[in-house]
């Protein structure tokens, strides 16, 4: 995504790639995440389309399910976002994702991204540091292993593992400021076929916990060609999620909502089960560094690494990227003095809502943290959350404003607006449950 934007404003846009990129949806070995299940909102949809004309009709071609497309395997399915008790339902059409892997959503943009003119992906190669001037003020490259790659600017968009805070420092500059929940994610995921019998009205299933402040729960996500990409995860000091298969189905009926259970009992594993831990998450603050060199930004998950339990890396990478194009538009053809600092600004202000979002759920479950700022979410009193979750199964303008929350195109204050806060804060006996997905069109505005 980020080649796509920089080849608007670069002659030549080249692109470090430490893994042997396939030419078919495949897992990649230094992709280790991408065999759990994975999300897309409807605001990174929003600019995969902008950036990718034609990607929704593509992908369904590929066996997606995609909102809007008319595909009858889509129906009037609804996105359940489980929260103990209660469960929200938003119809897929209005969230606006994908039912898609990772790995066809990479391979669909990957094969976007190589038919350009002035990009050149260099597979196997492996960025070491960063090649400066003389004044080691301006940064005019990156030293890969056996060769130097001179460029007017260097772009971080290598995710969590991101070295650039060690580089920085090799020449002569602090590494940012950087705040840390230790949420301690361990991930065990599976794909499965479900029975032909099993028909559910859900494209999605989110949080799946027993219980609304439960550490554990489950993510179900419909993919390409009917399958199911089952994830289960636990934060924190909570028990670990069982490694094998018959231990994970009872796992599912203890702690999982029964709908998380059905799904993993009603369908049959394609391939084995997999696992995955993430420490936490890690916010490097580069629009509060002192002093950078020109030449060098960062974005996505280098600068914002977020729990990956809530569905946001994606997205905010795409957001990250549009962003950057903004930015660079903005500087009139090539970037001014001061460039570097304001696009840092550009991609704190992206990832901010993610931030929020996924520190405050953290936060409810006793993670420790370091140098984090106690955000928004977290100041939510938990009588009020649980209010909200409530009155957003039953209220459709409060289930759009939670759905326009969620997929990052408002930030999470305004679930505090009195508008939204009279409507929670209303008795629910007073409310009309009616089904939503009848309902929202007139919210919205678009029936």
């Amino acid at each position: 995504m980020t080649a796509r934007v920089l080849s608007d404003h670069y002659d030549e846009v080249v692109v470090v790639e430490r893994d042997e990129l396939p030419d078919r949806p495949a897992h990649r070995r230094f992709v280790p995440q991408s065999w759990h299940a994975h999300g897309l909102l409807g605001s990174g949809r929003r600019v995969l389309v902008s950036l990718f004309p034609g990607l929704s009709a593509e992908l369904d071609e590929a066996g997606a399910l995609t909102p809007g497309s008319g595909d009858p395997a889509m129906g009037d399915r609804s996105i359940f976002l489980v929260r103990g008790g209660t469960t929200i339902r938003i119809p897929a059409w209005w969230s606006g994702g994908f039912g898609a892997s990772r790995i066809l959503l990479e391979h669909a943009i990957r094969t976007r991204v190589r038919a350009l003119p002035n990009v050149v992906i260099r597979e196997r190669t492996l960025a070491e540091g960063l090649l400066t001037d003389r004044t080691r003020r301006r940064v005019t490259g990156v030293r890969t292993r056996g060769e130097d790659l001179g460029a007017d600017l260097v772009v971080d968009a290598s995710g969590r593992g991101s070295r650039l805070p060690e580089w920085l420092e090799r020449i002569g500059y602090g590494p940012p400021p950087v705040s840390i929940v230790h949420s301690d994610v361990r991930y065990v995921s599976v794909v499965t076929e479900p029975d032909p019998s099993f028909d559910p009205e859900w494209l999605i299933i989110l949080g799946g916990g027993t219980e609304s402040r439960s550490p554990v729960g489950g993510v179900v996500l419909r993919v390409e060609h009917g399958g199911l990409h089952i994830s289960f995860g636990s934060i924190g000091r909570s028990a670990p999620v069982p490694t094998e298969l018959s231990e994970l189905r009872d796992f599912a009926d203890r702690r999982t909502a029964p709908v998380v259970a059905e799904a993993l009992r009603r369908s049959t594993p394609i391939g084995p089960v997999r696992t995955f831990r993430v420490r936490g998450n890690t916010r490097r603050h580069y629009d509060r560094t002192r002093e950078m060199p020109a030449g060098v930004i960062a974005l996505g998950d280098a600068v914002c690494a977020a729990n990956p339990i809530y569905g946001q890396g994606m997205s905010v990478a795409a957001l990250s990227s549009a962003a950057l194009g903004r930015v660079l538009t903005a500087e009139g053809g090539a970037p001014r003095p001061g460039f570097e600092r304001r696009a840092a600004r550009a991609m704190a202000a992206t990832s901010a809502e993610a931030w929020r979002l996924a520190v405050g759920e953290d936060l409810r479950h006793g993670c420790l943290t370091e140098g984090v700022r106690s955000p928004w979410t977290a100041r939510f009193g938990e009588g009020y959350r649980t209010r909200l979750e409530r009155a957003a199964a039953l209220d459709p303008e409060v289930a759009a404003a939670f759905n326009e929350v969620l997929n990052l195109h408002r930030p999470v204050s305004s679930l505090g607006s009195p508008r939204i806060a009279r409507r929670v804060l209303r008795p629910l006996r007073d409310r009309d449950p009616g089904t939503l997905s009848a309902t929202v069109a007139a919210v919205l505005g678009v029936a």
